[in-house]
């Protein structure tokens, strides 16, 4: 590739980027919902950096997330206190197509735009938790495997792997299923090139140091944990259901590549066109999720527990497809197919995150600042509401409080999914007329409805 056709593809790049950037920003706008809210008051709550680590014992503390909600504080915009997602989830374009450089021009352009536009990507790279820092690390966590694996004569880049893998797991947890994907792997491409043998003395020496640091992190949290009165907590723990995992995936891979059938059709034309990307794609995007389902974990109908298993598909999409299209033939129509269909779907499904933006909770304040501009009081139907009004009164600065003691002249009711609310309302005896709602129509947000008292 000459220097002139590298600066081309860096402009493209660089122009996508700054079109991915933009999209996060629009998509970030409006209040935090709740999972961003909890982390938001918690955060301040503990007070110190040191307070994120030992004394927030909970699976929504993402502690790089909760440092940076700390530091920029609670009377933020939300803009700013999504901005650690936004950046590292704009950095992430650049950083997947540099990797895909390697595999040509087209790749790189390819997985630039994957990555800009994918409206699972654009929802955790535009609201304020540790998933899109979490990609950004393991992003990088693969592309130096990817550089080492292309030349395993080079120096291991232990290192790297290390702070991948300590910055990783500090934005959130889930980043322990991509390093249990990276490991095998490594050793499956070693094995193929030099034996077993020397697969497991390679594995080991890269990976070793990697494996301390994050033993030492779940020594810290477990530690903490276990010294705290209230022992570690889970702001939900369903049971393990086959259906919903089923529902999960199939939202992760509609969200992430347009349609869930494109999502093996990947993982088959990059087996047969012999793509590096295949056998990560086939560990994180099917032996993840048939471990998850033979051990029955948790929670395993939340579409973000797979989350680990978008960038190597994306990543094999981009280095899979220019391949088929130079072969021309049948494989031109399937191609156009697939990238209309993720187009189309990113196109739509992008620009409804944008006009609704999670259900926007922060427009319950809106319409609370406009009826009563020197404050109100508020019920609240769930305890765990309160972080949605807290965090959303703070950030504009408006004096609210949440009063279960009387019937307050404001109830404001958020529920889960398809659960229904009240209509009418009536609580305390008093009739509440609905004056403000919002719901979601994406993969995260908030469900909810703000009455005022009428008679």
């Amino acid at each position: 590739m000459t220097s002139g056709e590298q600066r081309g593809v860096w402009t493209a790049v660089a122009l996508i980027t700054i079109a991915g950037l933009i999209l996060r920003i629009l998509a970030a706008r409006g209040g935090l919902w709740l999972d961003e809210a909890w982390s938001a008051v918690t955060a301040q709550d503990v007070g110190t950096p040191a307070g994120v680590f030992v004394g927030i014992n909970h699976d929504n503390n993402h502690h790089l997330n909760s440092l940076w909600l700390q530091w920029v504080g609670s009377g933020a915009p939300p803009l700013l206190q999504r901005a650690l997602s936004i950046i590292t989830g704009s950095a992430t374009i650049a950083l997947a197509a540099a990797i895909a450089l390697r595999r040509g021009r087209a790749s790189a352009i390819l997985a630039a735009v994957a990555f800009a536009v994918s409206p699972f990507l654009v929802t955790f790279g535009s609201e304020a938790r540790g998933y899109a820092p979490m990609l950004l690390a393991w992003v990088a966590a693969i592309g130096v495997a990817d550089r080492w694996l292309a030349d395993p004569a080079a120096r291991p880049p232990t290192t790297a792997i290390a702070l991948a893998a300590i910055f990783g797991c500090l934005s959130q947890a889930t980043m322990f299923f991509a390093l249990a994907a990276l490991g095998p792997w490594v050793a499956i491409g070693r094995w193929r090139a030099a034996g077993w043998r020397c697969a497991v003395r390679d594995t080991a020496r890269l990976f070793i140091p990697a494996a301390i640091a994050v033993m030492l992190l779940i020594a810290i949290a477990w530690t903490a944990a276990a010294t705290s009165r209230t022992g570690f907590q889970f702001g939900a723990r369903e049971p393990h259901d086959d259906w919903k995992m089923l529902t999960g995936l199939e939202q992760l891979w509609t969200w992430s590549c347009g349609l869930w059938v494109i999502a093996p059709v990947i993982a088959i034309a990059g087996w047969f066109v012999r793509d590096r990307f295949t056998g990560l794609v086939l560990l994180t995007a099917i032996a993840l999720p048939l471990t998850v389902a033979l051990l029955a974990l948790p929670n395993s109908g939340a579409s973000r527990y797979y989350i680990v298993a978008v960038p190597p598909l994306l990543l094999s999409a981009a280095s899979t497809l220019p391949v088929l299209w130079a072969r021309r033939g049948v494989w031109r129509l399937p191609v156009l197919i697939a990238g209309a269909l993720f187009v189309w779907t990113a196109i739509e499904r992008d620009g409804a995150l944008v006009a609704n933006l999670r259900g926007d909770p922060g427009q319950a304040v809106s319409k609370l600042i406009e009826v009563g501009p020197g404050g109100a009081r508020v019920s609240v139907a769930l305890s765990r509401s309160t972080a949605i009004l807290i965090a959303a009164a703070r950030s504009r600065g408006y004096r609210l409080t949440i009063d279960d003691s009387r019937c307050a002249p404001f109830r404001f009711i958020e529920r889960d999914g398809g659960n229904r609310f009240p209509d009418p309302l009536v609580h305390c005896g008093r009739q509440f007329e609905e004056i403000a709602r919002g719901d979601p129509n994406g993969v995260s947000g908030s469900h909810w409805r703000l009455y005022a008292r009428s008679r």
